[in-house]
């Protein structure tokens, strides 16, 4: 966590990188666990892990990919809450705990624009074309290998139900075991 504010969007965004970044790295090894141990709450727990960091990684006010993304534009916030947005308006997320992170980030995002030497420092967004490529790359990346993640892990556990028809049948197949 910073003590003081950033100087500019790329302190904020290299700060912001630990958190996903970390996490992710903890899913894999809980997924790696999981694989080896032929357990699927383990591998289910990493695909929950990976889905986690992903959506903190959404570019909305005060999570990580907000912090993350306003090194990569100063519009991303409001282009965090028209996905925010669109994922309300069509019901792929009707979660009350999301609703109030659309809030505070549209509450934050509006701030920086209607109040920003209040809210961001002087030249803040003022960093280098190569360090805005950095960013960029390592933002979508880590979003690209997430997404990988949860393709895997989603493919690899198995729900319940699935579970005992398998063990019913004596064609149960351990996780890890491509069929």
């Amino acid at each position: 966590a910073m003590k003081e504010r950033p100087r500019d969007a790329y302190d904020e965004a290299l700060v912001a990188f630990g958190g996903p970044v970390l996490g992710s790295l903890g899913a894999a090894g809980v997924g790696a666990a999981g694989i080896a141990m032929q357990s699927n709450l383990l591998i289910a727990l990493s695909d929950f892990g990976f889905m986690i960091n992903l959506f903190n990684l959404l570019p909305i006010g005060m999570m990580d990919g907000g912090r993350i993304c306003g090194a990569v534009s100063p519009y991303a916030g409001m282009v965090g809450l028209g996905l925010g947005g669109a994922m309300i308006y069509n019901g792929m997320i009707s979660n009350p705990i999301f609703y109030l992170v659309m809030l505070a980030g549209g509450y934050e995002t509006f701030m920086k624009w209607y109040d920003p030497h209040a809210h961001v420092p002087p030249n803040y967004y003022a960093i280098s074309g190569k360090q805005r490529a950095a960013i960029t790359g390592g933002y979508f990346s880590l979003v690209a290998a997430l997404m990988a993640a949860m393709s895997v892990s989603s493919a690899l556990k198995k729900s319940p139900e699935q579970l005992q028809r398998e063990r019913q049948l004596g064609v149960y197949h351990p996780p890890g075991e491509w069929q």
